[in-house]
């Protein structure tokens, strides 16, 4: 009985392995324009997808031609998009790209294609493709909003077509390219997300410090603080922070004072596994970010 049940299993896994491998070889006979159709059931960042064929099989894929920011600040380097040294904008943009492409492919069919010219593989055993998303490349889609830069360490057939793209949005500043010339003197300088003892019992020893490192005063009207879980921290209307002066914002109750503003947050935001703050101007746009 065991070993039937043994041969069984086996015999399933083989035959779901050789339908898989049918399923790439049938992939890898097809060019650029004739794809296979798949489903998204994972976005792992920006340009990385877990995908279901139509068998079952699973495999991962990477956006041929095209890298996203880390979502991970340690994980962005100076000088890897041209000259953007703003790593806390690039991991924004990073998280941006991720939401982006979940919103519009996590569980959706796409179709998936080789490039004759590209590898199908990368070093990590990922197969390389190209996306097409209703009815158009969604490779050259990111590169055009800003949400990718062009892989120009890959060779591929498309490479030309996505430089022109990143150029126009470069002279756009469109994304992720907004962080080349933006360099705020606002910083987080510390994050205390492990309170003292129980977390719920100490909300006011989870707090962030900020530190205005200009000469001139920065207006923070508008202004916002949030987690990776969407907790909205809004600053006081008029609040102003003085030149090289800190502010601490404090997750429990209090006064506020030109020194320190209390959140009113009824539990602990801030995740003590790891999470990300992230500071957003009166227009949105991504001022700072804090990982751990």
């Amino acid at each position: 009985m065991h070993f039937q049940i043994i041969h069984g299993f086996l015999f399933s896994m083989v035959l779901i392995s050789f339908l898989f491998i049918g399923c790439m070889e049938n992939l890898q006979e097809n060019n650029t324009v004739n794809g296979q159709d798949v489903t998204v059931t994972r976005v792992i960042d920006g340009d990385t997808l877990v995908v279901r064929f139509s068998n079952q099989s699973i495999a991962t894929i990477r956006l041929l031609g095209v890298d996203c920011p880390e979502t991970s600040i340690q994980y962005n380097t100076a000088y890897e998009y041209q000259n953007i040294t703003n790593l806390s904008c690039l991991t924004y943009y990073g998280i941006q790209a991720k939401d982006h492409v979940t919103s519009l492919l996590n569980n959706s069919q796409i179709s998936i294609s080789f490039d004759e010219q590209a590898q199908r593989k990368d070093q990590y055993g990922r197969f390389l493709c190209y996306v097409t998303f209703e009815s158009s490349d969604f490779n050259a889609r990111l590169i055009e909003e800003g949400y990718a830069r062009v892989y120009t360490l890959e060779t591929f057939s498309k490479k030309s077509n996505y430089l022109s793209l990143q150029e126009k949005a470069i002279e756009q500043n469109s994304g992720l390219w907004d962080c080349s010339s933006f360099n705020h003197p606002l910083i987080i300088d510390f994050v205390h997300y492990d309170a003292a003892g129980n977390d719920e019992d100490n909300l006011n020893d989870e707090y962030v410090v900020l530190l205005n490192t200009d000469d001139k005063t920065i207006d923070l009207s508008g202004w916002s603080m949030h987690d990776e879980h969407g907790n909205m921290f809004y600053f006081p209307n008029g609040f102003r922070l003085p030149a090289q002066h800190s502010l601490t914002v404090y997750t429990g109750s209090g006064t506020n004072m030109t020194t320190a503003l209390y959140w009113h947050h009824k539990t602990p935001v801030w995740n003590n596994a790891g999470d990300t703050v992230f500071i957003l101007n009166e227009k949105n746009d991504s001022i700072v970010t804090y990982s751990w």
